[in-house]
């Protein structure tokens, strides 16, 4: 990729990031103070992505995906809340039942090579068979340490937990509520219907 191909797509990058940005402001779905620190990082951020090599760049559409979500996904929720509605006893448990579900791991695997550049598909390929093949229990920590996933955060200690980015805990929610998940096919159907 040559230096004015690469130019070329930080432009198309600053167009759509300062267009997707406005259209929010817009809808007041940003305040201007959080929208000026996003430009702030966004444009920081995109200085120490010209450095990087050309390899990096795959898309610009991946590159206005990852700095979109890094701006509105700051927050990730906390699956270990959600759990709590359900077994306040033992939240961490919860989550690791979710996390034994093959159709779990494959849809964690999606949404990660969808956003993680640095995931690694031959050590989730080998956990999918080994959870599948013996006793082994996936849990977060270990399927961050063994796929350097993103998508999923573990904090220890007080005021710890297990929190992810709104689509993984989007499944895991309907995980959790069957009624959620039949209300949100019943949706979809009426969707089409109306189409």
């Amino acid at each position: 990729m040559t230096s004015e191909v690469i130019s070329n797509l930080y432009i198309r990058i600053a167009f759509q990031y300062e267009s997707a940005l406005n259209q929010l402001i817009d809808k007041g779905l940003v305040d201007k103070d959080l929208a000026d620190k996003s430009r702030n990082a966004f444009y920081e951020s995109l200085d120490e992505e010209k450095l990087r090599t050309s390899q990096k760049i795959r898309s610009h559409t991946e590159i206005i995906r990852h700095y979109m979500r890094g701006m509105i996904c700051r927050d990730m929720v906390s699956l270990t809340e959600l759990a709590r509605q359900y077994s306040n006893d033992s939240p961490g448990y919860v989550i690791q039942s979710w996390m034994r579900s093959r159709n779990t791991l494959e849809f964690l695997r999606k949404w990660e090579n969808d956003m993680n550049e640095g995931f690694d598909g031959r050590a989730c390929e080998e956990l999918i068979h080994q959870a599948h093949t013996t006793s082994l229990t996936v849990t977060p920590s270990l399927w961050i340490r063994r796929t350097h996933a993103i998508g999923i955060r573990v904090k220890q200690g007080k005021g710890g937990g297990v929190s992810a980015y709104p689509e993984i805990a989007a499944d895991f929610h309907l995980w959790l509520d069957p009624a959620e998940r039949l209300e949100l096919i019943r949706l979809a159907q009426k969707g089409r219907k109306n189409e």
